[in-house]
């Protein structure tokens, strides 16, 4: 044998002799009584079960000395570690192996030693049990050895036993751990566990139960029937039939559906599982996920893209009309390519805020500011408000014409020339509060006549004022400028009005 496989034989032994704790532990009864009856049997004054480790011999139990340990340089029972075979010494001392021993040529001056070795199942020897007499001992029949070897045997099936309560013992702490690191991590990611027992129909319960189910769910929902009893009326028929389909083969419970709380609360849930036997019952074990935010955006992304269709409709029906009328009222290409590209602009600076907001509503307050990056002598003043979709259209295309006529035939045709917007919220005695926006014009060109009322600007204005925000239009075209004084129905909350 070579050094380097020795020292591989002696690592596995050590390591099989550690896998089963004995050493340095508190006496066990179960081993002090077979030393002690193997003591009896034989009528030697010392005894012992021997575990040998790397330099240490450990007694896990003695008769008839104090020591719990020796040296492994001393040890007599080490002796059997290489040959795994019983021995018997009749006098130690006359035996060159054992003359110059200290257990031996001092206390407790050993003589007679027999030994039968503690081998485990791997084979692997971890020491022996042995007796001793301070007299030599010339008799020892094969019938003696057999019953020593019986005792080792006995005292190594009380070592596995021993070794298979703590394995299972920490493959309980194990098992007891992981589900609570399971539990706490189902808690944190609001994820439910259930155990059903389809027999009993009892439920055991883990993770966020409670927040899923309801508080009371330990005690109100801890079986098949009272769990079924909160899916919602229209759902529970299904889940039955998923329930009942995961006991076949190759099949999984797989089911989405609502509960409904004590307190009235709807929740929508996904279950998934397996079915399994465990200790001889049927068993549905799985998992429960509240999905309920999930549907709800699922709901609001189906809201949001019917909303955006309808308003794509609206727009493409806007433009539409705006290129056809447009077309109408142009005097040139030219008249033609400018009024289009002011009103286009227009759509796009509504439909810009719509998207930098919720595509729904925008703010007015934004519309105008948005406004005065085009004409700069523009001037404003009012309380934001929020406004829908087809109202921010409207006021958009509105202010456009009207700075648009500005710029040709009001006040923006002179350098001095000045536009004030103001708008204010009147409160009304009965009704809703009326938005009232002004829009005055100074400094103009007094020379400049007003635009025709026929047209499709003023037409525009018109219709978008009178029908789109269901309000009033009054118009007075003073010497230096427009003033115009525009009221409609203030929006609510969602910006409608």
């Amino acid at each position: 044998m070579t050094r380097q496989t020795e020292l591989k034989r002696e690592a596995d032994r050590l390591a099989t002799l550690n896998s089963y704790k004995m050493v340095d532990n508190a006496p066990e009864s179960a081993f002090y009584r077979i030393t002690q009856l193997v003591a009896d049997i034989f009528s030697a004054p010392l005894a012992a079960i021997s575990l040998v480790g790397e330099d240490k011999e450990w007694f896990k139990s003695a008769v008839g000395f104090a020591e719990t340990q020796i040296d492994r340089d001393v040890s007599i029972c080490a002796q059997m570690i290489e040959s795994g075979e019983p021995m018997v010494v009749e006098d130690a001392s006359i035996d060159p192996r054992f003359v110059d021993n200290p257990l031996v040529s001092g206390d407790p001056a050993i003589r007679f030693y027999a030994g039968s070795p503690l081998i485990a199942p791997n084979r692997k020897v971890l020491g022996a049990l042995w007796i001793a007499d301070t007299v030599p001992r010339f008799r020892t029949t094969k019938n003696q050895m057999n019953q020593l070897n019986s005792m080792a045997d006995i005292a190594m099936s009380e070592m596995e036993l021993s070794r298979e309560i703590g394995l299972r013992e920490q493959a309980q702490k194990n098992a007891a751990i992981a589900r609570s690191n399971l539990d706490l991590t189902l808690a944190l990611s609001d994820i439910a566990s259930f155990r059903i027992d389809l027999e009993t129909g009892l439920i055991e319960w883990g993770g966020a139960y409670m927040k899923i189910w309801g508080e009371d769910a330990g005690e109100s929902v801890a079986e098949v029937e009272s769990a079924l009893g909160r899916v919602h009326s229209e759902d529970r028929d299904s889940v039955r039939v998923a329930m009942s389909a995961a006991a076949g083969e190759g099949e999984k419970f797989e089911a989405r559906f609502r509960i409904v709380l004590p307190s009235g609360e709807i929740r929508w849930l996904e279950g998934y599982g397996d079915y399994l036997e465990a200790n001889g019952r049927p068993t549905l074990t799985g998992i429960n996920k509240d999905i309920t935010n999930s549907v709800d955006q699922q709901e609001q992304l189906k809201l949001h893209t019917r909303e955006l269709h309808h308003r794509l409709r609206n727009l493409f029906a806007t433009l539409q009309s705006i290129m056809t009328l447009t077309k109408n009222s142009a005097t040139s290409i030219d008249d033609y390519i400018e009024r289009i590209h002011n009103r286009l602009s227009a759509l796009n600076r509504a439909q810009q805020i719509l998207l930098d907001t919720n595509f729904v509503t925008g703010s007015f307050a934004a519309l105008v500011k948005d406004l005065c990056k085009t004409y700069p002598k523009v001037r404003w003043s009012g309380p934001d408000i929020i406004l829908a979709e087809n109202a921010m259209v409207s006021i958009s295309l509105v202010l456009n014409e009207l700075a648009t006529n500005a710029a040709k035939y009001g006040a923006l045709t002179s350098d001095k020339g000045l536009v004030k917007i103001k708008w204010t919220i009147v409160a009304v005695e009965e009704g809703p509060d009326m938005v009232k926006l002004t829009w005055s014009e100074s400094g103009g060109a007094k020379s400049v006549s007003a635009p025709s009322l026929s047209g499709f600007g003023s037409s525009l204005i018109d219709h978008s004022i009178t029908r789109n925000l269901r309000g009033e239009i009054d118009r007075d075209w003073a010497a230096d400028g427009l003033q115009c004084t525009i009221t409609f129905p203030a929006p609510d909350d969602k910006g409608y009005s």
